[in-house]
């Protein structure tokens, strides 16, 4: 039987949220984390818009890991990649949709969207992808940070 990704992502992610004696979010609790981090998510695109590496990084966490086409990917190496790659788009034009968010608790919360990248690279190459994205968010010193991402990248 295999398990979806988000099902074992909102499963390990819950252990953010959970402690002991922990409350039951009300509904406008959990409305609220929701479009908070609906927010982080969408402006997390924006700055990927920029292409400027040090506002992309401001939203991953340093004890951030991802998954990305199935090769597990450390934190150094996801901000070298960003470093090097962004800046030398020439065009990088991603567009994501079906948005939703799954409030986990007050600090907690998963991202989930389709993505859809056009990018000409610095050497006038066209690559273009497409895929699932899941990120795990968690709210740190007031801010909401990403610690854990999961990416799949397909042809169109």
């Amino acid at each position: 039987m295999k398990i979806s990704r988000v099902a074992v992502t909102v499963a390990s992610v819950a252990s953010i949220s959970c402690s002991a004696g922990a409350v039951p979010m009300t509904e406008a609790e959990r409305d609220i984390v929701a479009a908070s981090v609906d927010s982080a998510t969408r402006a997390f695109r924006e700055a990927e818009l920029t292409r400027n590496p040090e506002l992309i990084l401001a939203f991953i966490a340093p004890d951030f890991y991802m998954y990305n086409d199935g090769v597990r990917v450390d934190y150094e190496t996801t901000v070298s990649q960003i470093r090097q790659s962004m800046p030398s788009f020439q065009v990088f034009e991603p567009e994501w949709t079906n948005i939703e968010v799954i409030p986990l608790g007050p600090h907690a919360a998963v991202s989930t969207f389709l993505f859809r990248d056009s990018i000409v690279d610095g050497e006038g190459n066209l690559l273009q992808f497409r895929g699932p994205t899941t990120l795990a968010w968690e709210r740190r010193d007031g801010n909401w940070v990403i610690v854990y991402a999961d990416s799949d990248h397909y042809q169109p």
